[in-house]
């Protein structure tokens, strides 16, 4: 088992990771940010928590959005992001040692190969002040999201556990605006619909802007001028053309192979004690 680089985890945008919406920040060196989205549900107080607002410093003419999870008290928060990974990877979630240092439990759990929705992280206040979440922050994130490459495949197929873990609020009051919000048709990439997921990532200007900067960093290696870089690559195709060719010409035919050699067999003497008269052979 071994974890993904940032590079592994963009290279496998779109084949063995889906992840949106992706926001500038959001790959780290090793790991993926998880943020808060408006939809948290406090234990203790039985109640979706209120969101408030502030004048956004980072970008005039827009709105930041918070929370806070009450002392004392357990909150369902769901993730702005959806994930889904193949049957070829897990993901272990860790705690942000900022919020942990304000108050929060720290995170112990898991994304199963082949799940495919948005996240419910359990953020645990221990503290005796209520702890503020901020709504889509990359720069304060709720969790960060390890990718873990499987020594082998799981026998996964599916998800194992209830569509963005809804089934967390099962019997619980006033649970109906989160069930409202994420039973909407047009939001089914939130509840294990991987295609939806996918067109949506791929389509995104994130994404698109995170596969052109892996081509150019590759272009750059070839040189700044275009005329120099298609020569490159021409010289590079042709280099592998000819160890390709090598190969096929050394790799012994079928019909080349000597066959094994046949080992005689003794004869053997029908009786060895018999003596010989050599008077009856005249």
């Amino acid at each position: 088992m071994s974890v993904l680089s940032d590079r592994d985890i963009i290279r496998e945008l779109g084949r063995g990771i889906l992840f949106h919406p992706l926001k500038p920040g959001s790959i780290k060196a090793c790991d993926l940010c998880l943020t808060a989205s408006e939809y948290a549900y406090a234990i203790g107080q039985q109640q979706r928590l209120i969101i408030e607002t502030e004048s956004n410093q980072d970008q005039p003419g827009k709105e930041k959005k918070f929370f806070y999870i009450p002392p004392r008290d357990t909150a369902l928060v769901w993730t702005d992001e959806s994930v889904w990974l193949s049957n070829r990877f897990r993901g272990p979630l860790y705690s942000v040692v900022e919020l942990v240092s304000e108050g929060l439990g720290h995170i112990g759990t898991r994304v199963n190969p082949c799940w495919s929705a948005v996240l419910c992280i359990p953020l645990h206040n221990v503290s005796d002040k209520a702890i503020r979440i901020n709504v889509r922050d990359v720069k304060r994130p709720i969790a960060y999201l390890a990718i873990e490459k499987l020594s082998s495949k799981s026998s996964s197929n599916g998800n194992s556990d209830s569509s963005a873990r809804l089934d967390l609020l099962r019997g619980r009051p006033n649970r109906h605006e989160i069930d409202d919000f994420f039973n909407q048709k047009e939001l089914r990439w939130m509840k294990d619909d991987e295609n939806l997921l996918k067109k949506l990532m791929i389509e995104s200007d994130e994404y698109k802007n995170l596969k052109k900067s892996v081509q150019d960093t590759f272009l750059n290696l070839l040189g700044s001028d275009e005329q120099v870089r298609w020569t490159a690559i021409s010289a590079i195709a042709s280099l592998l053309a000819v160890i390709i060719a090598g190969i096929a010409l050394f790799k012994p035919s079928p019909s080349s192979t000597p066959s094994p050699t046949k080992t005689p067999t003794p004869q053997i003497q029908a009786n060895p004690k018999k003596t010989v008269n050599p008077t009856l052979d005249k």
